[in-house]
């Protein structure tokens, strides 16, 4: 009978349920002898009692033994990973797994535990990459590519959720290492390696292929060009005088000098008493004569000086000069419009087309790009374009984050009264 009890408490140890004494036992029956030592906060495991606990926490334990109250000690294999140093209490030193023995004080009973010290911090397990990222078609001269846009970590609570990115071939395209947007180069195909840096060391590829695809421009020798401003000003000139400006003009947009340009006073600013006011957007028409397809528009940032009858003009490249993004709408009649989006939509208006930057869209940073920038667009048919001049310094980052672009978050610099349109073009992909 008495063997018989013996074994009911020893199972009832095992599924750890605490005080599990039968009717009737009598501590005394068991010669003062300890019976079974378990903890309550361990679970059966591969033939183990295990206790798992995360490196940033600690993790007091609740023995129990038969006979109830026996007093215990501890011990551990690894010091390098588990501390004990306060009796019952578990403290993490390192991610790994240790032993841990716990001994009756009268040393006829020790059980042992298989204890796992483990990361507190989410790693990812998967790297996913949406089919618009899964094999990337380039052309050259075409526009840029956002791989980063596409590519998500699993699960979503992986603590660090930034990879990094890298081109298997330079030769082909390049790649910016910590957004993944993917410019071609030469025609060819090659892949880029996606790395996480959360400490899970995962990677993938991603197939690229740059097509010997070429722009063609529209040519602009007949194309004419009026501007929208909030009271008729025209523009804003710049050098010489009002009557005999050096630059300034719209039509300095179609010259082929990166060094003239189109010059608008913005919204919020003011020159030569002309101040717009806040809230409106200034644009641009060009009139291409008859309608023509196009999907894409050219851009050129003042770079270089420039000189006629009436003077010259030095360099200028402050950031805060220049254009951020646009609206673009076209029309066969220049009285009903249509809105043209990008063809990447980046940022809270996905209707923004945005103007690349060597610098950041924020601040007033010189950087000269004396290469004009080719933005991809949905392809289009139509006479008249009007450009919307939507963002500059002076709104940059206002509206609650109304115009941001994704990749330069932030407050805009209020610095400078004008902004600048070097070169204005269009085309199609060939």
């Amino acid at each position: 009978m008495k063997k018989n009890i013996y074994i009911l408490f020893a199972a009832c140890m095992l599924i750890v349920m605490g005080s599990c004494e039968p009717k009737g036992f009598d501590p005394k029956d068991s010669d003062g002898k300890v019976l079974s030592i378990a903890v309550k906060e361990a679970v059966f495991v591969s033939n183990s009692m295990q206790l798992s606990f995360k490196d940033n926490t600690t993790l007091p334990l609740t023995v129990v033994t038969i006979p109830a109250g026996v007093a215990v000690t501890y011990s551990n294999k690894h010091p390098e990973v588990l501390d004990i140093s306060e009796p019952g209490v578990l403290k993490p030193v390192s991610i790994g797994t240790d032993t841990l023995t716990i001994t009756s004080a009268d040393g006829s009973l020790h059980t042992n535990f298989v204890v796992n010290v483990t990361d507190h911090m989410v790693k990812a397990n998967s790297i996913t990459v949406a089919a618009e990222g899964a094999n990337v078609q380039l052309k050259i001269g075409g526009a840029d590519f956002n791989l980063g846009q596409h590519v998500t970590l699993a699960p979503d609570d992986t603590w660090d959720p930034r990879v990094s990115y890298t081109s298997n071939d330079e030769a082909v395209i390049t790649i910016t290492p910590e957004t993944g947007v993917i410019t071609p180069v030469s025609v060819g195909t090659t892949t880029v390696t996606i790395r996480t840096l959360d400490g899970s060391n995962l990677s993938r590829d991603v197939n690229v292929a740059v097509l010997d695809k070429a722009p063609v421009d529209i040519d602009r020798s007949d194309w004419t060009v009026e501007t929208e401003t909030h009271n008729g000003y025209g523009y804003m000139w710049d050098g010489g005088t009002q009557a005999a400006p050096v630059t300034g003009k719209p039509e300095h947009m179609f010259d082929g000098h990166t060094g003239s340009y189109l010059s608008l006073v913005k919204p919020g600013g003011s020159m030569n008493s002309v101040a717009p006011p806040v809230g409106t957007v200034p644009a641009f028409i060009v009139d291409m004569k008859e309608a023509k397809p196009f999907e894409y528009i050219k851009w050129s940032h003042r770079n270089g000086t420039y000189s006629n009858d009436n003077g010259s003009v030095g360099t200028n490249a402050y950031n805060y000069l220049r254009v951020y993004g646009v609206y673009l709408e076209g029309s066969n009649d220049k009285t009903t419009w249509t809105a043209i989006a990008p063809a990447e939509p980046a940022g809270a208006d996905a209707s923004i087309v945005w103007i690349p930057q060597k610098v950041t869209y924020v601040g007033g940073v010189t950087s000269t790009e004396d290469k004009p920038h080719t933005i991809m667009v949905t392809p289009s048919t139509y006479r008249y374009v009007r450009v919307k001049l939507a963002v500059q310094s002076k709104n940059y980052g206002t509206s609650a984050g109304y115009f941001q672009h994704p990749t330069y978050p932030g407050a805009g610099s209020t610095s400078g009264n004008t902004m600048q349109i070097a070169e204005f073009g269009m085309g199609v992909i060939e």
